[in-house]
């Protein structure tokens, strides 16, 4: 097996730890491949594309480092194991002091990969694509501290929903349910779940709330307000950023590929929610 080691290019902590890892594969004679900016940091010669050429990737970092990681190599669906390091994470599924024992159950075959489904989102301008890609976490438009109420409407399939007058709209898939959709008050939903998430970001009308929707069906969102001066903004997975204008058309829909997480048996997702949530053992 081939590991790869991916992890925040300005984080000295991760930077240090991912040259440790290296250095304990290789003292027991395993392949493992890291990113030139890991390499440019411990002094050491830069190794083969991690991209292409790894059967497992270790994310080293917090929740934006695995959202990269899965974007990267998406199209190849490789493993992944999160180890964190960041702030409030949810998607990272060890601490720094148990990498070395994951490894090591990674290698014993004692995981479970777990697949998590990811949304494609494609922004249309005068009905030319400008841009089209998968995230696991979550689709945003917002404002600027300056920009005014942005009107959107919304469809599934060919219904109309309705019209949100707020502060912007995120659309949100299982596993993102417990990023920016739980910070505005949407509501957790367990990752196995097939859904799509709408949430509003403060909107207008108060009795605007969150809308659970199953995944077969397509959302389209039109923007009927903005201009370029407005500073209304495309987020997707907070690691691409478009600016909208008014007349724009975004289709999310469930995406053919899926992003695929490595979790351990003596580990469940409710465990993890209790830790990061802060809720009450028994």
């Amino acid at each position: 097996m081939v590991f790869g080691i991916v992890c925040k290019e300005d984080d000295t902590k991760a930077l240090a730890l991912s040259g440790r890892v290296l250095e304990w594969t290789k003292d027991r004679g395993m392949t493992c491949l890291i990113e030139d900016h890991i390499a440019d940091f411990i002094g050491c010669g830069r190794s083969d594309d991690i991209w292409n050429n790894s059967d497992l990737l270790i994310a080293i970092g917090g929740d934006g480092t695995l959202l990269r990681t899965i974007r990267m190599s998406s199209s190849h669906e490789i493993p992944i194991l999160g180890v964190h390091m960041g702030y409030l994470g949810f998607l990272t599924e060890v601490m720094e002091d148990e990498v070395y024992t994951a490894i090591e159950s990674v290698i014993k075959g004692d995981y479970i990969n777990e697949e998590r489904i990811m949304f494609n989102a494609t922004l249309f301008r005068e009905d030319q694509a400008i841009t089209s890609q998968d995230v696991l976490n979550d689709v945003v438009i917002n404002k600027s501290a300056l920009a005014r109420i942005i009107d959107i409407d919304v469809w599934t399939n060919s219904t109309f929903i309705t019209c949100y007058r707020a502060d912007g709209l995120i659309v949100s898939t299982p596993t993102g349910s417990t990023a920016y959709n739980l910070a505005t008050g949407g509501p957790i939903v367990h990752p196995q779940v097939d859904a799509i998430i709408l949430t509003p970001i403060c909107p207008h009308v108060l009795s605007n709330r969150s809308i659970v929707l199953p995944d077969f069906q397509e959302v389209v969102i039109i923007v009927k307000s903005g201009k370029s001066s407005d500073n209304i903004y495309l987020t997707l997975d907070g690691q691409k950023g478009y600016y909208l204008q008014a007349g724009d058309k975004l289709i999310v829909k469930r995406g053919e590929r899926k992003a695929v997480m490595l979790r351990f048996p003596q580990r469940n997702y409710f465990e993890i929610l209790r830790t990061k949530l802060g809720w009450q053992e028994r």
